[in-house]
């Protein structure tokens, strides 16, 4: 018989000694017949630690040993942000649990554990490893090769050998670990980790589906841990995870409701949710690209009233050969190697070594040594100017299934009976690449065998290469406004949180207010945007919406599109007062 115990990570490569919090790891089979599996790390709660702490107003706080608030006010400590203060005990001896769902669609969980709010932070020992191993057995990487000292700049070597140098892990002072239990998923089968014995049906999939292998994946990982299901339980995810966690919960509290009526327990105890940067609205959130680009001085004057005339403000869905698209090409040029996700931070090019080792955000189309295919894309200029996830609608990157892949997709029978249907009008194949981003620490870490085994991941013989987003989905998304599901959630009462970086030009935090403002039935604010400071700092603009339980909206200033990447103190300080419901 298996226990719990088995699925615990005992041991991490990189790491000095044992975790100092506890993980467990392992798949959950969401579907038999396909012998469909998702990823999952789950890592609980730290029981203790040191946090860059405040209370409320942003004065800085520190406790005694029985956690008590012994002191606060400003001074040095408190300007100070680099200072560490003892992390107050939650009044609750049960942790919270969230449920984290990275976006993309099909981009891996890995990538949030790594870069943004696992209990580790990653990095290059100084010193680099003389061998290069090869990912092409089946035992995971078996060959090696001396190549001498590294220059750091690749990841692969000629014929297709992945660089390798030691990475080294610490904890990390911002670790989401410090309030919650956190669970990391690889969704849906064919990302990160996750994987399906008939991908030939099952990587055929669409936001439908994803929800629904996520409720089974639920059922199974309570099953496992009990004690996941009677903790307070959150959503959380950013980018396209603004679809899948509103629709998750939507369909948690049907599940919740049926099993109310049927005499049985909830499946978990969920009290609300959370996105960063989040896809909700194709119009509005694709408009406000343009939008933000002209007000932050990026397109001249005459250029922007040519294409406001030419398009009537609808620049999300242009189409070529028409006066609207003729006239946002003006600003092709200007925009090309501008980093859309952080607008602050350089953009990572896979010839350029220096900015890809400097640059800390994340984009989903183009060209990095950052992962997918490693290879350039040929898009137009307007093509890539509207970044993922906009351009997957009018089927961008462009890679459409061949027809040899289509036809055999079409003609392969229905594994689960009223699951898939018809296939003729699946989205085109992701191909996702990284660019303005250096992700080589995750490949080459997570692409070694005992990682792999450490994780309780499968070998490279049956999920192949990890990669940061999935080059094997062909994925439909078929949720085109989020607006009237946060509307309902609130109102059937799950407290929520929205937060921007405000210098994120893929889902600008002014598309974002203006559907919350305009566009959502979300009753009154509780006054005008106020500032939320931290260490006497302003650090972004709030307001709460009191229709239902409520609704926060948060602006993080100088973040990007991944808050936690690069504002990782202010995103733990958000996710405290949203989980345990303090005043931010």
């Amino acid at each position: 018989m298996i226990t719990t115990s088995f699925w615990q990570i005992c041991n991490l490569p990189g790491l000095n000694g044992i975790p100092h919090v506890r993980m467990r790891a392992g798949y959950i089979t969401v579907s038999e017949v396909s012998d469909r599996r998702l990823w999952y790390l789950v890592a609980d709660r730290e029981d203790s630690g040191d946090l860059q702490n405040t209370g409320p107003g942003g004065a800085a706080v520190a406790s005694n040993d029985d956690g008590d608030v012994v002191s606060g006010g400003g001074g040095a400590a408190a300007a100070d942000a680099d200072a560490t203060y003892d992390w107050p005990k939650p009044g609750s001896d049960v942790a919270p649990v969230i449920l984290w769902l990275t976006g993309g669609p099909g981009c891996s969980s890995l990538d949030a554990f790594i870069y943004e709010h696992g209990p580790f932070k990653f990095s290059y020992a100084a010193t680099t490893a003389t061998t290069a191993t090869t990912v092409n057995g089946d035992d995971g990487l078996a060959e090696e090769e001396d190549v001498g000292d590294r220059d750091g700049a690749d990841t692969k070597l000629q014929g297709g050998q992945l660089r390798q140098r030691a990475v080294l892990l610490e904890p990390n002072p911002h670790s989401w670990t410090k309030v919650a239990t956190v669970i990391y998923v690889d969704s849906p089968a064919g990302a990160g980790m996750s994987y399906s014995g008939r991908p030939e049906v099952d990587y055929h999939t669409n936001d439908e589906y994803t929800i629904s292998d996520l409720v089974v994946f639920l059922q199974g990982l309570t099953e496992r841990y009990p004690e996941l299901a009677t903790a307070p339980f959150f959503l959380a995810g950013e980018s396209y995870g603004g679809v899948f966690v509103p629709l998750l919960a939507q369909e948690l509290l049907r599940v919740n409701r049926k099993r109310r009526e049927d005499g049985k327990k909830p499946l978990v105890n969920l009290q609300g949710y959370s996105v960063g940067n989040p896809v909700t609205d194709d119009v509005v959130d694709g408009n406000a690209q343009l939008f933000f680009a002209a007000d932050m001085g990026y397109v001249d004057p005459p250029s922007w009233r040519r294409m406001r005339a030419a398009c009537d403000d609808m620049f999300w869905n242009a189409t070529r050969d028409t006066e609207c698209w003729d006239a946002q090409s003006v600003v092709k040029d200007d925009l090309w190697d501008l980093n859309w996700y952080d607008v602050l931070d350089p953009c990572a090019k896979a010839d350029d070594d220096d900015a890809a080792a400097m640059s800390s955000n994340v984009a989903m189309s183009g060209n990095s040594n950052g992962g997918g295919s490693r290879q350039r894309r040929q898009v137009s200029e307007l093509e890539r100017l509207f970044f993922w996830p906009f351009t997957a609608r009018m089927g961008y990157p462009p890679s459409q299934p061949s027809s040899e892949s289509a036809s055999a997709v079409e003609d392969q029978p229905d594994v689960e009976a009223g699951r898939r249907g018809s296939r003729r009008l699946w989205g085109p194949q992701l191909r996702h690449v990284v660019p303005c981003m250096d992700r080589r620490i995750a490949l080459d870490w997570l692409n070694r065998a005992e990682v792999r085994s450490a994780l309780r991941a499968a070998p490279f013989s049956v999920v192949g290469e990890w990669q940061p987003c999935s080059d094997v989905l062909y994925y439909r998304l078929d949720t085109m406004d989020l607006v009237p599901v946060h509307e309902d959630l609130v109102r059937q009462g799950l407290r929520a949180l929205v937060y921007s970086g405000d210098h994120d030009m893929v889902v600008p935090h002014t598309g974002t207010r203006k559907w919350l403002y305009d566009k959502a039935k979300l009753g009154s604010t509780d006054g005008p945007l106020r500032p939320w400071m931290l260490h006497g700092q302003i650090a972004g603009f709030t307001a709460r919406f009191d229709a239902g339980a409520g609704l926060r909206f948060a602006t993080v200033k100088g973040a990007g599109h991944m808050v936690p990447q690069s504002k990782p103190l202010q995103a733990l300080h958000l996710l405290r007062t949203f989980i345990y419901d303090e005043e931010l």
